[in-house]
């Protein structure tokens, strides 16, 4: 049976960005003296589209990260930075990892990645030149070792994603 796992951006950035976004429109309605129809192009040419793009990178794309563990593997869906399909005959090693504190697993060179609050998706090069590719909203996740690439995988529920990982290594065994 399979479950799926979000790894959604912190609440406490969406808000934040959402106070940013009401005191920029404040200070441009403020700042400007000379009438309504300025401040309404200004707000409409500048701080809409930049607060509607901003908003999509930052709620949309990560609300559609899921990673979902099934009987016949990993399915990893991040777009638009990071998507796979990991079977479980391809997993050569599982184990914990902190990318904070592991340097093994610094990452070296960035190819489409996206990190902004904690939250981190995409494809990177860590030591080695060894390619990784990571979706997680925390520091301590699990990684998936196969024979191309590693896979850093940290969603919400952490404790039930680890469960769900060794029952499928097991079933594997």
């Amino acid at each position: 049976m399979a479950k799926s796992y979000k790894v959604p951006m912190n609440k406490t950035v969406l808000t934040f960005f959402l106070l940013c976004v009401a005191a920029v429109a404040a200070t441009v309605t403020w700042s400007f003296n000379s009438g309504l129809t300025w401040t309404a192009i200004c707000l409409i040419a500048v701080a809409g589209p930049l607060s509607a793009f901003y908003w999509y990178m930052l709620y949309i794309t990560p609300k559609r990260a899921t990673i979902t563990v099934a009987d016949e593997g990993i399915l990893l869906s991040a777009p638009p930075f990071a998507s796979a399909v990991i079977p479980w005959a391809s997993v050569t090693k599982t184990m914990p990892v902190n990318l904070v504190t592991d340097e093994d697993f610094h990452a070296v060179k960035t190819k489409k990645f996206m990190h902004f609050a904690g939250y981190r998706s995409g494809i990177i090069e860590i030591k080695n030149n060894q390619e990784a590719v990571i979706v997680a909203n925390r520091a301590d996740v699990i990684c998936i070792q196969t024979e191309e690439r590693f896979y850093l995988l940290g969603p919400s529920d952490m404790e039930g994603f680890s469960e769900s990982v060794n029952a499928g290594m097991s079933q594997m065994a």
